[in-house]
């Protein structure tokens, strides 16, 4: 087995943890989860997290005292899912929308501090700024704290109930990803549990932005509609599909990013590939099973390919199909974001003939569901 390198600056590099913006019971009941199993070089990175969870502590007792009442008291209106595997185009078909000020979106600030973005916004948003880097590190696309970001992130923060916890302790990806996108054998308390996290979190966001949909992207949730679809009735769908050859080795820059920043463990290249592999498939057999709940009129697929020729364009249509306010007023910010970036190349992938056979042999059924040639 070959363990995956790291570049030995990332081991200190500690504040780009995510989990500092955690519960000092959250950060806990995962440290006991995962049995304290921390390679010593990322210790620095568990202490920051411990420090930052305990310094937030007040302000987030502060924060459940002063809003919690009113927020459980506001009404969600259904949101606006971006679904669709990682490194698929949902980046930027959120910054896209993102634009439109219609609508609400959860930002990187609040979903690095969920516990805290109503009441310390002052104190703890420079820190969040303060740690991002100017650009995302698996595609150069900008970063800053107020732009849209995943609220899964958020999930993570508030509670045990959240893939990304994988991404922290990479030893247990497959249990992670089991257990909270597909739920398998998952009792209905941590269904419950799930929902409840969830509603939370949406609660405060529309309690901070009154009236409007919430604009929603994270690709685990493409495993979830089931879920989503019951404890969100009404909710819209994006889905956006990109050739799976590239999503594959896209998916493997992801992680070759994120698990040095993000992650407590050293991790063996083997299994991260056996599992962005088992991922796709899986997640995309529970996505085909579950997209015919969706009611019609609610659901919107699209192909990455198609969508950044004319991206002003595929939006309209996603708009009129979904039946969202507001298109023609938010459309010279549109434009003005696509002109901002007309410059952008994607990365550029050289697929060989093990790759393609590797890849094809794990997801043939959706090259054919969604059109794509072998």
């Amino acid at each position: 087995m070959t363990t995956l390198k790291f570049d030995k600056k990332e081991y200190l590099n500690v504040g780009g943890q995510p989990l500092a913006g955690t519960s000092l019971v959250n950060w806990s009941k995962l440290l006991f989860e995962n049995r304290f199993k921390i390679d010593w070089r990322y210790i620095p990175k568990a202490l920051y997290v411990t420090l930052m969870v305990t310094v937030i502590s007040p302000f987030r007792l502060y924060e459940r005292l002063r809003f919690d009442e009113r927020v459980n008291e506001v009404k969600v209106a259904p949101p606006i899912f971006i679904v669709g595997h990682f490194r698929s185009g949902t980046t930027f078909l959120h910054y896209l929308m993102g634009q439109d000020k219609n609508l609400a979106y959860v930002s990187t600030f609040e979903t690095m501090c969920p516990w805290v973005f109503l009441g310390s916004k002052k104190i703890f948003k420079g820190v969040v700024r303060g740690h991002l880097p100017e650009k995302r590190p698996m595609d150069d696309l900008e970063m800053e704290a107020d732009l849209p970001y995943e609220e899964e992130y958020a999930i993570g923060n508030l509670s045990l109930y959240s893939f990304y916890h994988g991404w922290y302790f990479p030893r247990k990806l497959d249990y992670y990803f089991r257990r909270y996108v597909l739920f398998d054998d998952a009792d209905d308390d941590i269904k419950e549990g799930w929902r409840n996290t969830y509603t939370y979190l949406l609660k405060k966001m529309s309690y901070k932005y009154p009236g409007k949909p919430i604009l929603l992207k994270s690709p685990v949730n493409t495993g979830r509609i089931k879920l989503l679809l019951e404890t969100f009735p009404d909710s819209r769908f994006i889905h956006i599909c990109r050739d799976p050859y590239k999503v594959y080795l896209s998916t493997w820059r992801l992680y070759k990013a994120i698990l040095p920043m993000f992650s407590f463990q050293h991790v063996e290249y083997e299994s991260v590939d056996r599992f962005i592999l088992d991922f796709y498939r899986e997640v995309y057999k529970r996505y085909f099973d579950e997209k015919n709940l969706i009611p019609d009129g609610n659901l919107v697929e699209i192909r990455y390919e198609e969508f950044v020729k004319k991206p002003v364009d595929t939006l309209k249509a996603i708009y009129k199909t979904l039946n969202i306010k507001g298109f023609e007023q938010a459309k010279p910010a549109f434009k003005s974001y696509v002109k901002a970036h007309e410059s952008y190349k994607p990365y550029t992938y050289k697929i060989d003939e093990s790759i393609r056979k590797k890849v094809y042999d794990e997801w043939g059924f959706v090259f054919e569901e969604f059109g794509y040639n072998r």
